[in-house]
């Protein structure tokens, strides 16, 4: 619901593209700062599941916040809140799946499907609530969503591998394949600014219906749910490097297509890419890290892969899109994202060189 809709609730409060992309670039720069120094104190101390609990808690009584905000400033605070409370979710999650996996089935991509239907669901079901009834549903829609947080995480595994005394701090784990990893993950990241943060207003400018980016996002999800269904075969198959590089050259072809395409099924089509963009380099991320990073650092290695590709790069690209939104436009901006994706060629090649 959140990545869909939110721009499009910001645009209808009648906020600017400027506010629109500083709210935006501030989400996964918060949510990624607190989630490497609250993965850093996870493996120092091994409480990971408790703190997993809690911030899940806190963050989701923060959604109550946004029924009823209408002012910048307000949503300035309340957003910051909820990235601050909620950023560390998904690396401790990721971390205790892949620390748990022999016994989960050793399949990560089956596991992280679940993850993918729920956002299909969330993207399609929201779609026509938003056409029918306005984009002034969406806080009571995203509030909905928060009820089962916290209950469903305290049934995870509470074990972490590893002892503290061999855990490395986030500093040391920069060696020169992880560094090149990162700075690929990051323009990746960049490069997603537009989809992001103005997917709802691009689709608007064409004059497209309301119902379009949330059915492209959920079709996009549908499609990265069957490659997370069968991926174990990818994964079997290919190298993370190759899998890096697919995921490159994809990327750049849809971000160009967007760029032009002006009909609802192309538009809808081309992000299908999605499944790429994602779902393969994060299979190929997952296969990459525990080789890169040491058991017992294993949630510091998942925070500092979010806090560089997702923090830093997310809230780059927010923020450049933001920028130039309204003075180059929509396709000139995806247009413009295209060159940035095909700029991660560069580390992802010496990423292959040094594990060769």
């Amino acid at each position: 619901m959140w990545l869909p809709y939110v721009p499009r609730w910001l645009a209808w409060l009648g906020l600017d593209g400027m506010q629109i992309g500083l709210l935006g670039a501030q989400q996964p720069l918060l949510r990624w700062v607190s989630a490497i120094a609250l993965a850093a104190a996870v493996d120092r101390w091994r409480v990971r599941h408790r703190l997993l609990v809690v911030t899940a808690c806190a963050g989701s009584l923060c959604f109550l916040a946004l029924v009823g905000a209408t002012r910048f400033e307000t949503l300035l605070v309340v957003f910051a809140a909820i990235a601050l409370l909620h950023g560390s979710l998904i690396p401790l999650v990721d971390a205790t799946v892949l620390d748990h996996l022999p016994r989960l089935g050793g399949d990560y991509a089956r596991l992280r499907v679940a993850g993918s239907v729920s956002f299909a669901v969330g993207a399609l079901a929201s779609a026509p609530i938003l056409a029918a009834w306005s984009p002034a549903a969406l806080p009571w829609l995203l509030l909905s969503a928060q009820v089962v947080v916290a209950p469903a995480l305290l049934g995870l595994p509470r074990a972490q591998l590893g002892h503290a005394h061999e855990v490395r701090p986030p500093w040391r784990l920069l060696t020169p394949p992880m560094r090149a990893f990162l700075a690929t993950a990051f323009l990746l990241q960049v490069s997603c600014g537009a989809w992001g943060g103005f997917f709802a207003i691009h689709t608007a400018a064409l004059g497209l219906s309301d119902a379009v980016p949330g059915l492209a996002w959920g079709l996009g999800v549908v499609a990265e749910i069957l490659l997370f269904r069968f991926g174990r075969g990818l994964v079997g198959r290919f190298t993370a490097t190759q899998l890096i590089g697919f995921t490159l050259v994809v990327t750049v072809v849809r971000w160009a297509a967007t760029a032009v395409a002006t009909s609802a099924p192309a538009v809808v089509a081309l992000q299908l890419g999605h499944a790429v963009t994602f779902s393969v380099f994060h299979l190929a991320t997952m296969l990459l890290l525990p080789r890169l990073v040491p058991a017992a650092s294993s949630t510091s290695g998942q925070g500092l892969y979010g806090f560089v590709g997702f923090g830093l790069g997310g809230s780059a690209g927010f923020a450049l899109a933001g920028l130039l939104v309204d003075r180059i436009g929509t396709a000139a901006l995806f247009g413009l994202e295209a060159a940035i994706a095909a700029l991660a060629w560069a580390p992802a090649w010496r990423l292959a060189r040094l594990l060769r």
